[in-house]
This record gives C-alpha cells, sequence and structure tokens, in this order.
C-alpha cells in the first residue's frame, strides 16, 4: 500500500456506527484513512453517519453497490449479524481488505465458513475486537507474558450491560433481542469480546461448560455462565448479563497469579470512570494503579497524543487496520483469532444444550 490515505467504504450506518465514524474521522484527520462510500437502506443513517465522519462523497442503499465501486480500497462491514456472511464473501471475491464487526455470524457452522473463506482469498481481514486496544487490558496481557507474577491460575469475569433493545431502551434497535436476527444474547453478543480477550491472554479454551437463562423472556438469553479451561491448563469463570441498568456497561475480572493477584474494571470508552486496575503482590499492600497515567503511557508507546480527546477505542482498531496494510503486516485480531473467541461461545452454547461439559475440539 502507498502512504495514500486508505479510501473506506462503510456498510451499515446504525447506533454502533456512529461510534466508529467518530473512530474514523479521528484516523482520517492523521492522515491514514478516508471514507469516500457509505451504504445504508436508511437514508437517515447515512445523513447521522455522514455528518459524524464528515461527509461521504458516494451514497448507496445497497452494500454490494458499494464493495464494487472503484474508488473504495478497503470495505467496513457495521451490520447486523445476520447480513454478514453475504458481504463478507463478496468482499471475499473482490479481494478488497476487510475490517468486520463482531460476532461474524448468528450461527457457528457460518462463522467456519467465513473463516475459510478469508483463509482461501488470501484477504486482509480484521475483526472489531477492541478491547485488545484497551491500555488496562493490555498490561495485563503484559503481565502474563512476562510471568512477573508467577504462571496465572484462573480466573473470574462478569460482564454486565444494559439490554441493548427497545424495549428496554427507548428509540434502541431491537435486532439483539431476536434469536434469527443475532445468533444469541449476553453470551454471543456482548461477552464475544470478553470470550476474545481470555483466549489472547490464557490461550484457546479446551473445555466448557455453561448454563444460561431467558428472564426478560426473549429467544435469546440475558444470563448466563461459564467455566472454560484453556490448553495451558488456567481455568475461570464467566458471567454475562444483559439486564434492564440503562447506562451501565462494565467487565470485572480478577485474575490469579502464582505471585500476584489482579484486579480490573473497564468499559468501551476511552477514560471511562469505571476504569480501575489494582495489584496484590506477596506482602504487600494492594497497589492501585493510576489508569489515566497508564492510558498515556500506552499512547505514547503507540506514537499517539495522550491528551487527544478519542472517545472509544474503535479508533485504535481502525488505525491497526490502516496501518497494517499501510505496513503490509499481519491482520490483529483476524478472523482466526475470531473463530477462538467464537468456539468459546458456540461451547457454551452446546453445553447449555446437553448439561454437559463440551470439548471444543468436538466443534
Amino acid at each position: 500500500m502507498t502512504n495514500e490515505p486508505l479510501r473506506l467504504g462503510v456498510i451499515g450506518c446504525g447506533m454502533i456506527a456512529q461510534a466508529h465514524a467518530a473512530a474514523i474521522r479521528l484516523n482520517a484527520d492523521d492522515g491514514l484513512v478516508r471514507c469516500v462510500a457509505a451504504a445504508d437502506p436508511n437514508p437517515d443513517g447515512v445523513d447521522r453517519f455522514a455528518a459524524i465522519v464528515g461527509g461521504v462523497q458516494h451514497r448507496f442503499n445497497d452494500g454490494m453497490s458499494l464493495i464494487d465501486h472503484p474508488e473504495v480500497d478497503a470495505v467496513v462491514l457495521i451490520t447486523p449479524t445476520r447480513f454478514h456472511r453475504d458481504y463478507v464473501l463478496a468482499v471475499c471475491a473482490s479481494g478488497k481488505p476487510l475490517f468486520s464487526e463482531k460476532p461474524l455470524a448468528p450461527t457457528f457452522d457460518v462463522v467456519r465458513e467465513l473463516c475459510g473463506a478469508v483463509r482461501t482469498s488470501g484477504i486482509s481481514a480484521q475483526v472489531g475486537f477492541q478491547s485488545r486496544f484497551h491500555p488496562i487490558v493490555r498490561r495485563l496481557r503484559e503481565i502474563v507474558n512476562t510471568g512477573e507474577l508467577g504462571a496465572p491460575m484462573g480466573y473470574s469475569l462478569r460482564d454486565d450491560q444494559y439490554w441493548p433493545t427497545g424495549d428496554v431502551v427507548p428509540g434502541h434497535t431491537s435486532w439483539r433481542s431476536d434469536l434469527f436476527e443475532s445468533g444469541g444474547g449476553a453470551l454471543l453478543e456482548h461477552s464475544i469480546h470478553s470470550c476474545d480477550v481470555l483466549a489472547w491472554l490464557f490461550g484457546p479454551a479446551i473445555r466448557v461448560f455453561a448454563t444460561k437463562r431467558h428472564v426478560f423472556g426473549y429467544s435469546v438469553e440475558d444470563t448466563a455462565a461459564m467455566t472454560i479451561e484453556h490448553v495451558g491448563g488456567v481455568i475461570g469463570n464467566l458471567v454475562t448479563i444483559f439486564n434492564g441498568v440503562r447506562g451501565r456497561e462494565e467487565r470485572r475480572l480478577e485474575v490469579f497469579f502464582e505471585r500476584g493477584t489482579i484486579e480490573l474494571t473497564t468499559d468501551f470508552l476511552v477514560g471511562a470512570p469505571e476504569d480501575s486496575l489494582l495489584i496484590q503482590r506477596p506482602d504487600q499492600p494492594p497497589e492501585r494503579i493510576d489508569v489515566a497515567a497508564l492510558r498515556g503511557d500506552w499512547f505514547k508507546r503507540d506514537g499517539c497524543d495522550p491528551e487527544r480527546q478519542y472517545f472509544v477505542y474503535q479508533y485504535f482498531a481502525h488505525r491497526a487496520f490502516a496501518q497494517a496494510l499501510r505496513d503490509n503486516t499481519p491482520m490483529s485480531p483476524g478472523f482466526e483469532d475470531a473463530l477462538l473467541a467464537h468456539s468459546i461461545v458456540e461451547a457454551g452454547y452446546r453445553s447449555c444444550d446437553s448439561g454437559m461439559p463440551v470439548l471444543v475440539s468436538d466443534l
């Protein structure tokens, strides 16, 4: 790739696309990208997206026309999950790079199909797991990889968020509470992020035991609990909740090492008030890390201005996508990473159905 801005075409201009628009706008200000096209059957959605991203030259109500447009260098896919399959396959056929939101598909067989298509086509493809770019999560991974607290032993992770559906949040889209549209509830639609983080930290899962509930009465679950065993021996629990506490969105993770413990809380917003990191070592009082300073240090490491208003971590995900194309380096997180996260979720759903632990190798 040249050093010219990457010309992006964005398919899907719903609510989450507004966060992506803000991220793309900042990357455009950096000279890395330029959004030249947007597609959505709702023209009002395109208008909202364009207002944030700074305008687009080409507008479509059909994403396929956008993929084929000669001025689009790379495609950003932000549609509801059930539309991903046709668009991903079309992008693979076009040979253009792809940035796709998560989850990849409502069902695991389609996830595998899409991962195979990306692998066969050879296109550069990244998945929107922006939690990997959170400085608190990255600091935890550094501790795991360096062994400064010894080997990780186990963990407990709790994900909870308000139900992202119109019945709970007036004016919100409701496709996430529909099994046909989304393929799953709190576990797939929300905690696919956490499953990616867990596989990134501790390696692929080998066995999962899970159960779930449908308290709100939707066709997808709002409550799920899993016990996960990883290939390196680490074991842990994940509890995920979609509830009625509007405005709340939080991940709480405790990791237990041979010579220490870590407690962290994160949100998806940069500088969120929930953010915290506490480290305890033997015979020492707990150390509460200055997360603002940690964030600034990580931003500087990445060559970013620590004083800038970044808002959401999608900025760093889109930045990594554009830089990987510019530098001709592998995409991370890629579709193979997404397959590991989807494997945990799928094993969880199969365990819920059978009432028994499920080996990931049997999927």
